[in-house]
């Protein structure tokens, strides 16, 4: 087993670079999943290089619960799930940064999403895609990126951090 640490969390990175065979496969389950009117979430892992770029190269859907109550659609990755998302990543020498969902209008992070994320390092990226992700990737100018400045505390990008989608 490889065990990846990272002690400054990726507060560092200023460039994500995001490929294709990442970015297709995310909004897939969640526009599929959004066709039902639920809410996914896709966890994305990667390495760290030399410089201060990161690169996804693993898209991974938890086992999770979708629900829609009266106060909105949530999702639901349960504590042994999240260990065992963990422990795949880890055995691939990925780090858990990112993590994606979908929302039914307009892309935005939430409270819930704040309080309530599957990333937890710090300078880890959290992406919310609109309409349920049925725009696919040729709606990406809608996409909501942010990233984790303090725990519970998502901002949105700004211009130090470039996001490549390649």
């Amino acid at each position: 087993m490889v065990i990846v640490v990272v002690r400054d969390g990726l507060r560092a990175i200023r460039r994500f670079l995001v490929p294709m065979d990442v970015l297709q496969p995310t909004l897939k389950v969640l526009a599929e999943t959004g066709r039902n009117g639920y809410e996914a979430f896709v966890a994305w892992g990667g390495t760290r290089e030399e410089d201060s770029t990161f690169i996804f190269r693993a898209a991974y859907k938890p086992r999770q619960k979708s629900y829609k109550t009266e106060d909105g659609l949530h999702v639901v990755v349960e504590e042994e799930a999240l260990d065992r998302l963990n422990r795949d990543f880890n055995e691939q020498g990925l780090i858990l940064a990112g993590q994606v969902h979908a929302h039914p209008g307009s892309a935005y992070h939430s409270d819930t999403d704040d309080l309530l994320p599957i990333v937890t390092i710090l300078g880890g990226l959290s992406l919310v895609v609109p309409d349920f992700a049925a725009g696919g990737v040729e709606d990406r100018s809608r996409f909501s990126w942010f990233r984790l400045r303090a725990y519970g505390e998502w901002i949105p990008i700004g211009d130090e951090t470039v996001i490549e989608v390649a």
